[in-house]
């Protein structure tokens, strides 16, 4: 069993997020998931979510497919690590808080030791489609950036100075990464993390952005419908809702005809990439027939380097 002090941090347990007790220790506190969404850099929550849900207006949402098939998962892929890594004493880990800064959790797959010290830590993942969702070549930090973002943070709450990464992939082959622990942007994630739990304490909600979980937390804070009820919008807002839902179906046929331009010119392809970036997969729907995913990181991804069109006047 560990003690209750593992490097800088101290031992609060192990439980799930979605758990009262996780509710309770998570409140006024910030992991390594939820750091990500304060600065913008999670799929999954947004800055807006994760006030809501400090605030406790919505209750966490239960594990979905892929965090309980990791859960699962979890304990043999961290068996496989330990048995490449002799030079370490791998433990599971758990739920951790930080010595000096309250607010800082971390929840790590794993733990690795040397001597009895703690050295590095190890994050467990699994994804079906890994190499078309963020993660580089085997061996680099070349992760997702908001798997890097929890791992700093991790590095930041436990004060080690290397965290790594065992990617599961859908072809059932172990892949790891390794990052090393940068102060400076440690240091911004935890301005950011005391911006984002001040404006909390003063309820100063964030602004509605564009993020999925954002729309599915107003949903939540508004459940009930008063089918007598009607209201006036305001003519900006009138407005907005206009032209957004207009070019919403510009945008759409964009991009239903760019598919169908890069769907022929893979032909029997699976991956399409320019410039040494992945931009989509061929992979089949549930009928059976192909479709163009385009990848989930194309707005971490520079514009291409077009050719010059213009004619040059004599």
């Amino acid at each position: 069993m560990l003690t209750a002090t593992v490097g800088t941090a101290r031992r609060l347990g192990r439980f799930r997020p979605d758990s009262r007790r996780g509710r309770k220790e998570r409140r006024g506190r910030l992991g390594g998931s939820s750091i990500a969404a304060v600065i913008g850099k999670s799929p999954w929550a947004s800055p807006y979510s994760e006030w809501a849900l400090q605030k406790g207006l919505v209750k966490p949402e239960p594990s979905n497919e892929q965090q309980r098939r990791g859960h699962y998962l979890e304990p043999g892929i961290l068996a496989w690590f330990a048995d490449q890594h002799p030079e370490f004493r791998v433990r599971r880990g758990g739920t951790y808080v930080n010595l000096d800064r309250g607010y800082q959790l971390g929840s790590p797959d794993g733990l690795c030791f040397q001597d009895g010290v703690l050295v590095e830590g190890v994050e467990i993942k699994t994804d079906a489609d890994a190499y078309g969702s963020g993660w580089g070549r085997p061996g680099t930090d070349e992760v997702p950036i908001y798997y890097r973002v929890q791992v700093v943070w991790y590095m930041d709450v436990f004060g080690v100075k290397r965290w790594r990464f065992v990617l599961l992939d859908g072809r059932l082959s172990f892949s790891e990464y390794v990052i090393e622990y940068d102060p400076a942007e440690a240091a911004i994630l935890r301005d950011a993390a005391e911006d984002f739990l001040a404006s909390v304490f003063w309820d100063e909600m964030p602004d509605l952005d564009e993020h999925p979980a954002t729309y599915e937390t107003v949903r939540k804070l508004h459940p009930k419908i008063d089918r007598n009820a009607t209201v006036q919008l305001p003519p900006e807002l009138a407005a907005e809702l206009r032209a957004a839902v207009l070019d919403m179906g510009a945008a759409e046929r964009r991009k239903r005809l760019a598919l169908s331009k890069v769907s022929t010119f893979m032909g029997t392809a699976r991956r399409a990439m320019h410039g040494g970036y992945d931009y989509a997969l061929r992979q089949l729907s549930s009928k059976g027939l192909p479709y163009v995913k385009p990848d989930n990181n194309l707005d971490q991804v520079p514009p291409p380097d077009l050719p010059d069109t213009t004619e040059e006047v004599a």
